[in-house]
């Protein structure tokens, strides 16, 4: 369920100037500018109406909550319409306002913040991370990739990198200390799955729908893993989340929403609303028709979200852990927002609970 129709898309032109920003340096403290002051009960009415809210790549996972609040009514109700884009640099994109708010990974956004481009990491988006492995018929142990290519990611650079070695050393394939290759055939599986059913490698990472591909292939599936690691994060122009704090609020809270109806009754339980979901997606152009009927309860990739949107020092620290980044202070002053909303539900901040998977 990764690669699906688009609606409209966005070529980040400011790109290349805003990320020329990106110096590494170490140390600092990232957070907004100026902590906002709310005020209490109802936010105020949005400054902003019309939101455009920009994604990487144009999936059902990273469209859902999105759809699910839009054809709800739940934007309507805040007083909002959202437009959802693709961009190729979403961070640049939500920097240089040709977005408001984006969808981007948490060390991406770490990185960007550290060289300082204005922007505030205002909620997260999925609060866990699923780590799946093929390796070729016949590989039975870690030992068995000797002198064979792999696959951790698509580019080199990608910190995603790091977290899959570690969780492929803590599950019993640690390749510390097996002669590899480490190759990065594009930033899409399926072009890592297009090499590895060409037997150009042994092991690769993989996403739900590469997997009946990879199973007609005869891939064994040795990692199946979840880890409480922030996915992706939603952020905003640092002026914007300035100059429109009821609109972010408002915003959150119909998002809130729409992940509540998404995963209930809970993550990790059967959705109770997936005949309704999988209408709402089938509107919107997606191919459903794999998922209709599956009695998973992973059909929705509910497992990767948390209801509150939750987001916290603690999940940046563990970003920068996992994806061996270096420190930075994380501001909770931007939090303002997630927490308004969050407080308007009776919601409350709370980490994701660990989940069996799969």
């Amino acid at each position: 369920m990764r690669r699906s129709i688009p609606r409209s898309s966005l070529a980040a032109a400011a790109g290349i100037a805003v990320f020329a920003l990106l110096t590494g340096c170490a140390g600092g403290t990232a957070g907004a500018s100026d902590p906002v002051e709310l005020a209490d009960g109802e936010p105020a009415a949005a400054e902003d109406t019309e939101i455009t809210v920009a994604i990487p790549f144009p999936d059902i996972t990273m469209y859902s909550m999105f759809i699910l609040a839009t054809d709800l009514g739940y934007y309507e109700e805040e007083g909002l319409t959202v437009e959802v884009i693709t961009a190729d640099n979403v961070t640049a994109a939500v920097a240089s306002g040709s977005a408001d708010i984006g969808v981007e990974s948490t060390g991406t956004v770490i990185e960007a913040i550290r060289g300082g481009v204005e922007v505030d990491l205002v909620s997260g988006h999925y609060c866990r991370q699923n780590f799946d492995f093929a390796v070729q018929p016949g590989i039975e142990s870690v030992d068995d990739l000797e002198g064979t290519s792999i696959v951790l990611a698509g580019t080199p650079g990608d910190p995603a990198e790091f977290q899959r070695a570690r969780v492929l050393a803590e599950e019993g394939w640690d390749l510390e200390g097996v002669d590899t290759e480490v190759v990065y055939p594009g930033p899409g599986s399926e072009s890592w799955t297009e090499f590895f059913v060409n037997d150009k490698i042994t092991l690769q990472p993989f996403y739900g729908d590469d997997r009946p591909a990879l199973e007609e292939h005869g891939a064994e599936f040795p990692v199946e893993a979840l880890r409480n690691w922030a996915n992706d994060v939603m952020v905003a122009g640092s002026s914007y989340a300035q100059e429109n704090p009821n609109t972010l609020v408002r915003f959150l809270r119909a998002t809130l929403k729409g992940v509540d109806f998404m995963t209930a009754p809970a993550p990790g339980q059967f959705p109770e609303n997936v005949s309704e979901v999988l209408e709402i997606y089938e509107a919107n152009d997606f191919d459903v028709e794999a998922l209709r009927g599956s009695d998973s309860v992973w059909v929705l990739d509910g497992h990767l979200a948390c209801q509150n949107l939750y987001f916290d020092a603690e999940a940046w620290d563990t970003t920068v852990e996992t994806q061996e980044l270096e420190p930075i202070e994380f501001d909770d002053a931007q939090l303002v927002y997630l927490e308004k909303a969050q407080e308007l539900l009776d919601l409350d901040n709370s980490g994701p609970e660990t989940l069996p998977y799969p």
